[in-house]
């Protein structure tokens, strides 16, 4: 496909695109409300839900395998202090009894407190006790850190010299819930964001009988569909900077929320319910490619409907039901845990490859052929839809 030149008359067509965007100020104050009130909502919940944590007590299993001194002392201790700890009920199960729980990822939080737990203390100064959380769940979040923080304290209380290490296991696969929000918010606000735009612009003006008018402008088709599209690149040049203000916000909401808490638990709540600063760059670039793939298949919606209306509904019917799916998918596991059939029409959406790209540069566990790979999907899908697209605004039947 031969790349229009950028002359006069495709400057003019740019600027009124422009034009016509920016005077649409309910369309641009949704691209500015959309990704803040996502936030800032999301923002307002976990502060609720981080207060909770404080105050509602959690179930704790228990197993204490070692016959010493030490662990019949940290238990006793735990015991006593359940209010204190939030503890309710306090759950004594035997080691098959927990790693099974750890398996089904049913368990809440689980302490173990290993054989040889008091000789270790004894012998060397130092031992170590297992808790298992859920990271998923807000209220055993709060409890592990409060048994973390008294035990350390028990055993540094009868002999300082001694000193507790608790190793923390989580049974989340993935990233934290804060990236896992940022990752379940990149998708669904992208992917509908452009559906105003889109349908206005090409359905929209079908429907007034402006398109007409617009395309005996004596410039080709291809030159009207690119000032279009890069009229729109400004609606995601400002979605995509009050998505980054956004995430600052709701950043902010969970610090000064936790700001009074102990250090260790507000450190805690930090490090889980946060989005790591350094990563929105690559959150922006996947939401932006996010948003060309929209654009694209909203496109080719848009030239197929016959009003502005239809080219809306069909595109969040289209839009919404894969975004659900692997939103949904996202959030309660790895996306490549299916095979089949199933598991390759989910890796065909393109969507699927912006969240397995998100996870992986976010959990930092992600390849450079992995990446790739994801990027390169999705790029592909979108080309190809805007090739689609073009055709479609190309032929005569488009003012029909």
């Amino acid at each position: 496909m031969k790349i229009p030149a950028l002359n006069v008359k495709t400057v003019w067509m740019l600027k009124k695109e422009i034009k016509e965007v920016l005077r649409s100020r309910w369309l641009i104050l949704g691209f500015i409300i959309s990704p803040m009130f996502a936030w800032f909502f999301q923002g307002a919940f976990l502060s609720f839900i981080v207060a909770q944590t404080s105050e509602e007590p959690e179930m704790v299993y228990i197993t204490i395998e070692d016959d010493g001194v030490w662990g019949r002392t940290l238990y006793e201790q735990i015991y006593a202090n359940r209010a204190i700890l939030l503890i309710d009920p306090l759950v004594n199960v035997t080691r098959a009894e927990g790693e099974a729980l750890v398996a089904e990822k049913t368990v809440s939080v689980w302490v173990w407190v290993p054989e040889n737990f008091t000789v270790e203390l004894n012998t060397t100064t130092t031992s170590t006790m297992v808790i298992w959380v859920n990271s998923g769940n807000f209220r055993a979040q709060a409890a592990a850190a409060r048994l973390d923080r008294f035990s350390r304290d028990v055993i540094d209380s009868f002999i300082v010299i001694r000193d507790l290490n608790v190793n923390w296991y989580t049974i989340s696969p993935e990233a934290n819930y804060g990236h896992s929000l940022a990752i379940f918010l990149v998708m669904l606000t992208s992917v509908l964001a452009p559906a105003p735009y889109v349908g206005r612009s090409f359905a929209g003006e079908r429907e007034k009988h402006t398109l007409e008018a617009l395309l005996v402008v004596p410039m080709s088709r291809l030159k009207i569909l690119g000032s279009k599209l890069a009229a729109g690149l400004i609606l995601l040049l400002i979605y995509s900077l009050f998505t980054a203000v956004g995430i600052l916000t709701y950043n902010l909401s969970i610090i000064l929320r936790v700001a009074n808490y102990p250090p260790d638990i507000r450190d805690l709540n930090i490090n889980i319910y946060t989005v790591n600063v350094q990563t929105i760059p690559l959150i922006i670039f996947c939401q932006l490619l996010v948003l060309l793939c929209a654009i694209g298949i909203g496109i080719v919606i848009s030239c197929l409907a016959k009003d502005q209306a239809t080219a809306e509904s069909v595109n969040n019917m289209v839009m919404l039901v894969p975004t659900f799916v692997i939103g949904i998918l996202g959030f309660t596991g790895s996306i490549l845990q299916y095979s089949g059939a199933f598991g390759f029409f989910i890796l065909a959406i393109p969507f699927t490859h912006a969240i397995l790209f998100l996870n992986a540069v976010l959990s930092g566990v992600g390849t450079p052929i992995g990446l790739l790979g994801n990027v390169a999907y999705l790029i592909g899908f979108t080309v190809v839809f805007l090739i689609i697209g073009a055709k479609l605004f190309e032929r005569e039947a488009i003012i029909n």
